[in-house]
């Protein structure tokens, strides 16, 4: 490989697998991006798939407990801006940080209920209106 050129996906892959050095580079990069707010599906190097496989492949390198530790970190982040937005030490717009913890994290601003009903339900009808004498 040329020095200075960029890797294409293989190579970095290849690369990974081969030196511990670089999983654990790798791994550390992943934490500080999750812990930093950002989606463990936008990682660049690597998608989630991946690092599940490396988790597996690697534990010693790509720690699970880590990475969940990493993505309340980074939920604890979004929910500091909600804080301090809150509080007025913080500007910005509630409602579009209140659609980015929706699309995250499944937040609602109302609760849906389904309700289901087995069997029949009797109804009367009374009308209490008089009827027009006829003349």
């Amino acid at each position: 490989m040329a020095q200075g050129r960029k890797l294409n996906f293989r190579e970095r892959m290849e690369k990974l697998r081969k030196d511990s050095k670089s999983r654990e580079q790798c791994f550390k990069d992943l934490i500080t991006h999750l812990k930093s707010g950002y989606s463990m599906d936008c990682f660049g190097p690597m998608s989630e798939t991946t690092i599940m496989e490396f988790c597996k492949e690697y534990p010693g390198e790509f720690d699970k407990e880590s990475l969940v530790e990493a993505c309340r970190g980074g939920k604890n982040h979004w929910e500091d801006i909600g804080h301090r937005q809150a509080q007025g030490s913080c500007l910005g717009n509630s409602r579009t940080w209140f659609y980015n913890m929706s699309n995250r994290y499944g937040w609602r601003d109302k609760v849906d209920i389904e309700a289901e009903h087995k069997g029949s339900v009797a109804v009367n009808v009374i009308s209490y209106a008089s009827k027009k004498a006829s003349s």
